[in-house]
């Protein structure tokens, strides 16, 4: 995003400020768990099969079926880029069975995998999920809640499996310092293979409970709907946006969070179907130009975007930092950032979501772009900022961005409280960040390209 970071242009004493803030922030994880409402989330959910790059490349090079395929993944290894592409391969899951991680799948769909790191700390988190396949069940945490048939809050762990599967998605992962053919990539990260379209995870039970909750709970985290085909596309649109309008109206936040979508038009579609309905929307940086914001001016494009869009708040997470434009209570933000960070650090450290988040050791401080709090310039919104703890080298990549966006939503769906970093002695005076937002460098290394 910015003039590329490193841990060198970070003064020992801010390093140290953000690291004990972060700490700060751990030990009073159990208050915002304790008094959290639930967070309702949907409409996505998918069993994903985990396959390391390195392993799959020469013989996916090697299969002429698979050459596009291939190509694609490489050239995102090497530019450092994940994401999710969807290929015309009929025959391209039974290959990639083949290199699938034995015993390796996992929860997928931003709205679940939120809904898993929440439980997993113990906050409420209430999904909407209509494949209650055994293979769906059986990835999700055991705390998370979702609809019964007569209305009623279950745990997963109670429900009993029924109906058949969707097909699962494909997590194939790379890492920095390892070859791949010609090169050796600088990040870690993952891309998401689909070979097939798929329909909103809607589930009329959960429809009826969130729209009786209404101002009962704390928040709402809607994920895309980049995988539903172009022709059932204004259907979900149709469906997510009474849904968000509903609880907006409620009183409650209601945040999207974008992704990528590989069919032209889908994104521009789903923009404008929800223009009005929302108060947020998060995205990585990898995805700001789809949005038609330049990296060289967010200053200036971040502001009209969330006007245009009738927005509140707009956030944008990396592998180094996170950063929102809000009209809301800065230093809640702050929390929010900063929540976010430190849950998805911890997961990268223990490759899964954990119930008793800490900044990890290894990892290092980069300098953030911006200072903490700071006012955007005639336009009434605050810009907040916050240093990421980085791993150059997580356990896994997996789930990174959705963990981030469950640890602000953690902090939105509860009460308004005392924050906790801006009432650190001298903390929102720190200073020495990577460049101004008005002078940000176009040419972007990899390492301080947005976790995505």
């Amino acid at each position: 995003m910015f003039a590329p970071a490193s841990r060198s242009c970070v003064a020992l004493a801010a390093e140290t400020a953000w690291r004990n803030a972060l700490d700060a922030l751990a030990a009073a994880v159990p208050d915002f768990v304790g008094t959290a409402k639930p967070l309702l989330t949907g409409f996505a959910a998918c069993v994903d099969k985990l396959i390391d790059l390195h392993a799959i490349a020469p013989a996916l090079k090697r299969e002429p079926a698979g050459r596009i395929l291939s190509d694609e993944l490489m050239a995102r290894a090497r530019a450092g880029r994940g994401g999710e592409v969807q290929v015309d391969w009929p025959d391209g899951p039974r290959f990639l069975d083949q290199y699938a991680n034995p015993g390796a799948t996992a929860i997928g769909g931003t709205s679940a995998q939120a809904a898993s790191t929440l439980a997993c700390l113990g906050a409420p988190a209430i999904l909407a999920l209509d494949d209650r396949s055994i293979e769906q069940l059986a990835v999700l945490q055991p705390g998370v809640k979702l609809i019964g048939g007569d209305g009623e809050v279950v745990s997963v762990g109670d429900v009993r499996p029924a109906g058949a599967g969707k097909p699962a998605h494909y997590i194939v992962e790379y890492s920095a310092g390892r070859a791949l053919s010609d090169f050796t990539p600088t990040r870690s990260t993952r891309i998401v293979v689909r070979f097939a379209d798929e329909n909103l995870e809607y589930d009329p039970m959960f429809e009826r409970y969130g729209r009786a909750l209404g101002p009962g709970a704390g928040a709402a985290l809607l994920s895309s709907p980049n995988a539903v085909a172009a022709e059932r596309l204004p259907r979900a649109l149709d469906r997510m946006a009474s849904f968000a309008l509903a609880w907006k109206r409620a009183g409650i936040p209601v945040h999207l969070e974008l992704g990528e979508y590989p069919a032209p038009g889908a994104l521009d579609s789903t923009l404008r179907r929800m223009t009005g309905s929302l108060t947020s929307i998060g995205l990585n940086f990898n995805e700001l130009p789809s949005i038609g914001i330049a990296p060289a001016a967010l200053e200036a494009h971040m502001p009209a975007f969330a006007e245009r869009h009738g927005l509140s708040r707009l956030v944008v997470h990396a592998d180094h930092w996170a950063l929102a434009l809000t009209r809301e209570d800065p230093e809640r933000e702050l929390d929010a950032l900063a929540m976010g960070c430190l849950l998805a650090s911890a997961r990268a450290e223990a490759g899964r979501p954990v119930a008793k988040p800490h900044a990890p050791a290894a990892a290092a401080f980069a300098c953030p772009p911006h200072v903490p709090i700071s006012v955007c310039a005639g336009s009434g919104w605050h810009i907040v900022c916050c240093a990421a703890p980085y791993l150059r080298n997580p356990a896994s990549t997996i789930g990174l961005g959705d963990t981030f966006t469950a640890g602000t939503m953690l902090v939105h769906a509860g009460p308004k409280r005392p924050a906790v970093l801006a009432n650190l002695p001298g903390f929102l005076a720190l200073s020495g960040v990577a460049t101004n937002l008005g002078d940000v460098s176009s040419a972007l290394s990899a390492a301080n390209r947005m976790r995505s």
